[in-house]
């Protein structure tokens, strides 16, 4: 194999303080730790601002980190707010309130974090949950791009908008302008993402950072050339294992005949009880066939002897960190929990798909329904576990939240198991994808982001419409002064990139 080294590399004319803002869980933190790889390899400072739980990650990675006090994790499961939220989020009307009070909480901490976050900075990526963070970039004069792992960024080519206007305009747009009153600003009418807002007014560029082959984002109209699908930015897969050295019992336990189920729901434990998690998943072994193995993921806290006896026995393997392009390609089908990062894994591996813990999702409602965020998990995942259903490697649409049973997932399972159809079509689309990622996309998004900065005067960006027409008859021309063509897109596209050095491998495993 041969990657480049950083010494090989032309470094950036102009180096950055670069400020990469994940806010939320680990599947918001893992992209932009490997988008950080990128940026420094092209010279560029890289910061990290994420709360503390993710500090020890980031710096190991020798990443500058900045904390942001807001921990989604911790706050969910220990706060009353957040309890609430997890226990009503089965349910889009009902739901609702007590996610738009959580979330209301959190924008306020981030708020009072600001001035030390955004303290020296030159560009600022916002990740999909910190576009509330905009307006604090725009008062400092700091540039953005806007990065989203899913569709949240809304446009008029989307089936969504409207119903994505309605519930985020009751639910957040209140305390966003209260924000942008207490910042000076002018009131907004919408929410920077959505269709109106800031960032399709001052033609901020929004990345959806998503692989075609699960879905292709529409150009949006009133944004053309800085709105664009690149792809999730995975390390390649020799990238990624460059390192890895597997324990020698996992070894043994994958040698033997007979692919193992895999059951994992990520990073995002506190949404269901993990006890009751692995009371179902051994529920469901008990099930299948007697020759079926499994391995399980995040559950090495739970003291259980049915679960010391399964394994003691040889038909469930506990896992630590293990990179899932190593380990999914070895295992029959994957129970998971829908999140974005574990979605891009799966389908590279070629592996079929049961989506545990999560709500329906009708066929025509791709873009619609995950804006009620109706799961017990959070924000997407009922959007992907529908995708995966309609390219047809998953058996249904997900399992709802509040009718999980292990009969459901057994199912599910042996639909799966004796369906060569799903297996086929899995098999092929990874075949596709590993195929096309010759290299990490994360030097391609770089190498896009790059260029609009180039092209960006941000000295005449505002919030508000008719003191932009002003700033725009002053200046001349629009905020983004001679948008780079479709040719020049086309050459950050297409063209030579830079690949990642073996010691800044970082697995595409969530840690669980």
């Amino acid at each position: 194999m041969s990657i480049s080294s950083i010494s090989d590399l032309e470094p950036s004319q102009s180096p950055k303080n670069v400020l990469l803002l994940a806010v939320g869980s680990m599947g918001d933190v893992i992209p932009f730790v490997n988008l950080g790889f990128g940026f420094r390899q092209r010279g560029h400072n890289v910061i990290i601002a994420a709360n503390s739980r993710f500090r020890s990650l980031i710096e190991e990675k020798k990443f500058a980190f900045r904390e942001m006090n807001w921990d989604m994790q911790h706050e969910w499961e220990n706060t009353d707010s957040g309890r609430r939220m997890v226990k009503f989020s089965s349910y889009s009307i009902l739901g609702s309130p007590f996610m738009f009070k959580f979330l209301k909480q959190g924008f306020q901490k981030s708020y009072s974090d600001a001035a030390n976050v955004l303290k020296n900075v030159d560009f600022v990526v916002l990740g999909t949950g910190a576009a509330y963070m905009y307006p604090e970039c725009l008062v400092r004069n700091i540039p953005v791009a806007y990065i989203c792992f899913y569709p949240w960024a809304s446009t008029k080519s989307y089936a969504g908008d409207y119903v994505a206007s309605f519930w985020s305009d009751i639910g957040l747009l209140p305390i966003y302008n209260k924000r942008l009153k207490e910042l000076g600003l002018p009131k907004a009418g919408r929410l920077p993402w959505l269709p109106g807002g800031a960032f399709e007014k001052n033609q901020i560029l929004v990345i959806h950072a998503l692989n075609k082959n699960l879905i292709q984002i529409q150009k949006n109209p009133l944004n053309p050339l800085n709105e664009v699908q690149l792809d999730y930015p995975y390390l390649s897969i020799e990238e990624e294992l460059e390192d890895y050295v597997p324990p020698n019992d996992l070894v043994e336990f994958l040698s033997i005949k007979g692919k193992p189920i895999y059951f994992g729901y990520g990073s995002m434990h506190s949404f269901s009880d993990v006890k009751s998690r692995v009371s179902i998943w051994l529920r469901v072994m008990d099930l299948l066939p007697e020759n079926q193995r499994a391995l399980f993921s995040g559950v090495g806290s739970v003291e259980s002897e049915e679960l010391n006896d399964a394994v003691k026995n040889g038909r469930v393997f506990i896992l630590n960190h293990v990179p899932h392009s190593w380990l999914l390609p070895q295992v029959s089908c994957v129970v998971h929990h829908g999140g974005a990062g574990t979605t891009h894994a799966v389908i590279r591996a070629g592996v079929p798909s049961i989506v545990s813990n999560n709500n329906k999702i009708n066929k025509m409602d791709y873009l619609i329904y995950f804006w009620f965020m109706k799961i017990p998990h959070f924000a997407d995942q009922p959007w992907w576990a529908s995708i995966l259903y309609h390219l047809g490697v998953a058996p249904s649409t997900g399992i709802q939240a509040n009718a999980v049973t292990a009969e459901k997932i057994t199912t599910e399972l042996l639909i799966v198991l004796s369906n060569k159809e799903i297996k086929e079509k899995a098999d092929k689309i990874g075949s596709k994808i590993r195929k096309e990622q010759k290299r990490s996309p994360v030097s391609k998004i770089v190498a896009y982001i790059e260029k609009y900065w180039e092209k960006t005067n941000w000295d005449v960006l505002t919030l508000d419409d008719e003191q932009q027409k002003i700033k725009e008859k002053e200046h001349g021309y629009h905020p983004v002064n001679e948008n780079y063509p479709e040719n020049e897109i086309k050459n950050v596209l297409d063209g030579n990139d830079f690949s990642l050095t073996s010691h800044d491998v970082l697995s595409a495993e969530l840690r669980e």
